[in-house]
């Protein structure tokens, strides 16, 4: 079962779906085909393997001196499972932490960003110098992802060609078939995604060493 497209919302976005095509349409075998590409094409670009929480291992490098903060290679994060620092396991700090003892950190859950706390402390530099066991990506996925990958399917649906048409009409719609060589991810679509994109690390990370 595909995660972030289904078949009845990618036929009534498409207008093919209710009336005189209610059921099964012609379309659905093509539809269907879409559907898993679009999974792919989301996680790839929300850099997830999988849209539910699953367990990743990061292994980090710190390449400068006066680091203070650490982005995980996943995002949205559930939960810390553990994080060692250079050998030393660190402790979740509450969000807002007035103790000032150090070995211990503040995660932003909806970044994927662990700063050390207190502030002035600094993560010493070395290769795989910092360890993260955490779990990664969504308990219930967004209504908007959801709505970015039917869009997508849309795209991918109406960049097909059938028959050598190029255009086609039914139960009132029309469209413009292309020749699969455009984009496949709507403008709409795209934008949604880059509010849930993990845009960059910061040092190299490494995944279950």
């Amino acid at each position: 079962m595909t995660t972030f497209a289904s078949l009845n919302n990618v036929k009534a976005m498409l207008g093919i779906s209710g009336g005189g095509c209610a059921g099964t349409t012609r379309y659905d075998d093509a539809i269907n085909i879409i559907l898993p590409a679009v999974d792919d094409i989301i996680l790839d670009e929300l850099g997830l393997t999988t849209a539910s929480l699953t367990l990743y291992h990061d292994y980090i490098d710190v390449d400068f001196v006066g680091q203070t903060e650490i982005a995980l290679q996943h995002r949205p994060v559930s939960s810390v499972v553990g994080l060692t620092i250079a050998g030393g396991l660190m402790v979740a700090s509450q969000p807002v932490s007035s103790t000032g003892n150090s070995g211990t950190y503040i995660l932003n859950n909806d970044l994927g960003v662990i700063k050390l706390d207190p502030l002035y402390s600094v993560i010493p530099s070395g290769r795989a110098i910092v360890q993260c066991s955490y779990y990664a990506g969504f308990d219930v996925v967004p209504s908007e992802l959801t709505y970015a990958g039917n869009l997508i399917a849309v795209s991918l649906f109406n960049q097909q060609s059938h028959l050598g048409f190029v255009s086609e009409r039914t139960s009132g719609y029309s469209y413009n078939l292309g020749n699969a060589q455009g984009s496949y991810i709507p403008k709409m679509a795209q934008r949604i995604l880059n509010k849930h994109r993990r845009v960059f690390a910061r040092g190299s990370i490494y995944g279950n060493m």
